[in-house]
């Protein structure tokens, strides 16, 4: 009896629209921008998730100073923290291939039932690294650069826009069916989407907020300028 050849291992995303389907994910989503920073070059089905989330993604800030000379000196403007860097550290998941299970053979003369290579976890490690030896170039047909476009890593509201300075690969013997993936990412520019939570229709059951009549809010505004007042002490 011939034995079933659908695919049954599936990554833990799909795309970058799982945060939206409910299931309560939330993908680590990474994209090419054109050279204005805000154009999507890649149809929104190709944008890339990976097979597992990163174990940790730690943005590093550092105080953003820029220090303008004129002719009596120097001023200084600080503008609080600004994100530099991210650092990743990641793993690649098990090699895991249908009917034979982990998998660690790279080849062989042999009926193995396939190779590493022949896994998701094993593609979308592929994908990742080919993202990091291109780093946002565009080439055209010869193979030269047509233009340079620049990395966004989106997650949970942040949105961070650079180039990868590093990545590093290690196959241990104690995990012989994964690997482990480093990652230092440059930050150029960052964007914050703050997030809110909100209840959905009749959680709340029959509770509606107070309508404020005019003059409740004009007896509430008088307060706030008589508690501004003792404050600073009145009109001195």
């Amino acid at each position: 009896m011939a034995r079933d050849r659908n695919p049954v291992f599936k990554s833990a995303f799909v795309n970058a629209d799982d945060e939206f389907t409910g299931m309560g994910v939330r993908p680590v989503v990474f994209d090419i921008l054109g050279p204005d920073l805000e154009t999507s070059i890649l149809p929104p089905d190709l944008r890339m998730v990976l097979h597992v989330n990163p174990t940790s993604m730690t943005p590093n800030y550092s105080k953003q100073i820029e220090r303008i000379q004129t002719k009596g000196g120097f001023v200084e403007q600080h503008w609080g923290e600004a994100a530099r860097s991210i650092s990743l550290n990641m793993a690649t998941g098990g090699f895991k291939r249908l009917y034979s299970g982990l998998s660690n053979v790279t080849g062989g003369g042999f009926d193995t039932e396939g190779t590493r290579r022949e896994t998701i976890a094993y593609d979308k490690f592929l994908d990742l690294l080919a993202l990091f030896h291109n780093n946002g170039s565009i080439y055209d047909a010869s193979g030269q650069i047509a233009f340079q476009g620049i990395i966004q890593v989106t997650f949970d509201g942040g949105i961070y826009l650079g180039w990868f300075q590093s990545f590093n690969v290690a196959e241990a013997a104690e995990k012989p069916y994964q690997f482990d993936l480093t990652a230092e990412f440059t930050v150029a520019h960052e964007v914050l989407r703050l997030r809110t939570s909100f209840a959905p229709q009749g959680a709340l059951g029959n509770f509606s907020p107070p309508a404020l009549s005019v003059g409740q809010i004009g007896t509430a505004l008088d307060g706030f300028n008589l508690l501004a007042e003792s404050e600073t002490g009145g009109n001195q």
